[in-house]
């Protein structure tokens, strides 16, 4: 039966039940429509909150409103949660490693052999161990003409919403190689964030040139001052003649700086992401910029682990290393939320030996802004 509603003429065969049933639902909704006029103070309360939760995180804030009492309360199960996965991935490791090593492990069961794949795999056991409210995989699609040979790639990011709230937006990018579609996403989200590309294994020319090749359709390519490349790289040095990693387009050596150098070159005293994709030179990299206090004063780290199985360069890269390297982030305030594989080795007859890692810092704005994030 199609239920009628009164003053329409009404087809054939409607039933009388029908009409007084359509009638009953017309009245609830006029009902509701009158009580949202007549009484609208809850929704400004509502508001008000979602003004309130968009404020830095202060004491003033904790003790002016009872319903923010909750980013406490949220951020201490956060961290307990934290807490929880750390010690199941070393029970893990307890478990399942021979002698009870990380590194025992690399030994007797290396990444690049099939027996290393079975379950539960290292990806398995070093999990993500903390929540993001809104993760959403930014980048990986580019123009209509641009050549599916190369395959791109995306990036999760922690509530990227939130960037077009922020005054300070600075995006560093270190290892670009041929895709720029997360650097463009970026700014789509955020046109006011300050993006610096670092690589120096291609050239401005070459960038460019992929930034206006990959700029989805009908879009104008970013240009400077807003995206702006550096022919550099990350490195745990400082130096003009580097060779550590896997280097790309038949470089014997590159110029490097550490993360605190190139931010104090830069002007920078803080980043809102840092995205790494240093094939291989993270090991070392990374821990030097925990220790000289650089990646404390980073928001989001959106890093790609390369290790024994993805390549035939990375044999030395195995669980031990990623022990100490998740460890040693952990020290700097920084969690882990989402965990990957790269497949596109596995396509070329290899394993799943590297994996797109992200991070927020539990003491920076993506986590300390609003309630429940």
């Amino acid at each position: 039966q199609i239920c009628c509603i009164p003053l329409l003429k009404c087809p054939h065969g409607a039933t009388m039940a029908a009409h007084w049933a359509a009638i009953a639902l017309l009245a609830i909704g006029l009902s509701v429509f009158l009580l949202v006029q007549l009484f609208p103070a809850q929704c400004a309360v509502n508001t008000e909150s979602k003004n309130l939760r968009q404020q830095p995180l202060s004491r003033e804030v904790l003790s002016s409103s009872g319903s923010s009492q909750c980013l406490v309360d949220a951020l201490s199960a956060k961290e307990a949660d934290h807490d929880a996965g750390v010690a199941l991935r070393r029970q893990l490791v307890q478990k399942w490693a021979p002698e009870r090593s990380a590194d025992a492990w690399d030994a007797l069961v290396p990444m690049d052999t099939a027996a290393a794949w079975n379950s539960p795999t290292v990806w398995d056991i070093y999990a993500p161990t903390y929540g993001c409210h809104r993760p959403l995989h930014v980048g990986g699609v580019g123009s209509s003409a641009w050549d599916n040979s190369f395959p791109l790639e995306s990036k999760a990011v922690c509530n990227p919403e939130q960037l077009s709230r922020e005054q300070r937006c600075v995006i560093y990018s270190f290892g670009v190689g041929w895709d720029t579609t997360f650097e463009i996403s970026m700014l789509r989200f955020a046109p006011h964030c300050k993006v610096r590309v670092f690589d120096p294994t291609t050239t401005a020319e070459k960038f460019w040139q992929l930034v206006k090749a990959q700029t989805p359709d009908g879009e104008e390519p970013p240009r400077a001052p807003a995206l702006d490349f550096v022919q550099v790289g990350l490195a745990a040095e400082t130096s003009d003649n580097y060779r550590e990693g896997m280097l790309w387009n038949n470089k014997e050596s590159i110029n490097v700086m550490t993360l605190a150098d190139i931010m104090k070159k830069q002007g920078d005293e803080a980043l809102t992401i840092l995205k790494v994709d240093i094939e291989g030179s993270e090991w070392t990299a990374l821990p030097e910029a925990v220790q000289s206090g650089a990646m404390a004063k980073v928001d989001q780290l959106l890093l790609e682990v390369h290790m024994a199985g993805c390549e035939s360069g990375y044999s030395e890269h195995g669980r031990g290393k990623l022990t100490r390297l998740l460890d040693t982030l952990e020290t700097a305030g920084m969690r882990s939320f989402s965990n990957i594989p790269n497949l596109v080795p596995v396509s070329k007859g290899n394993y799943p030996g590297c994996a797109e890692y992200a991070f927020v810092n539990k003491n920076g704005p993506f986590v300390t802004r609003s309630c429940g994030v």
